[in-house]
């Protein structure tokens, strides 16, 4: 397998696969969890045989009032036959979280956070790169320059 081939086999994401965000503090492009698990499969095969992630830690930390899921985890792949050494990924998101409404629980915490680390190793494949560049450029601009996009 050649440097780049998986990163550019992945760097593209779908339109449909995408869906802008605006949490308040934060905006950006979300990439579809489902989209992430199709693309691993296509480029190694089912997950278990030809990747895998290995939860390492979870944990919740509190932050004044909230609190966090905090999931960590190693994604393996196989790449001609063997297996990768670990691609590293960590994940958060909120449990219990004070609003001006009130206390808001939520029983999805561990598995967000679960998605989220697996993103985060993806992302190091390059999967789903070019939304990610954007987002750096967006950030460190303020405007997206379309020749720099080019180049990833």
């Amino acid at each position: 397998m050649k440097n780049m081939e998986i990163y550019d086999a992945s760097r593209a994401v779908p339109q449909e696969a995408q869906k802008p965000f605006n949490n308040g503090s934060f905006s950006g492009t979300d990439i579809n969890p489902m989209w992430r698990i199709r693309k691993l499969t296509e480029l190694f095969g089912a997950c278990g045989v030809g990747w895998y992630y290995e939860v390492i830690s979870e944990r919740c930390e509190t932050y004044g009032n909230n609190e966090m899921a905090i999931v960590d985890l190693n994604l393996y792949i196989k790449v001609d036959g063997e297996w990768s050494k670990p691609i590293y990924g960590t994940g958060g998101n909120t449990i219990v979280k004070e609003t001006k409404s009130g206390t808001k629980f939520s029983d999805e915490g561990y598995k967000m956070a679960l998605t989220d680390a697996l993103s985060v190793a993806a992302k190091a494949l390059g999967i789903g790169a070019r939304l990610h560049v954007q987002a750096i450029l967006l950030n460190a601009v303020g405007v997206l320059d379309r020749q720099l996009l080019a180049v990833q």
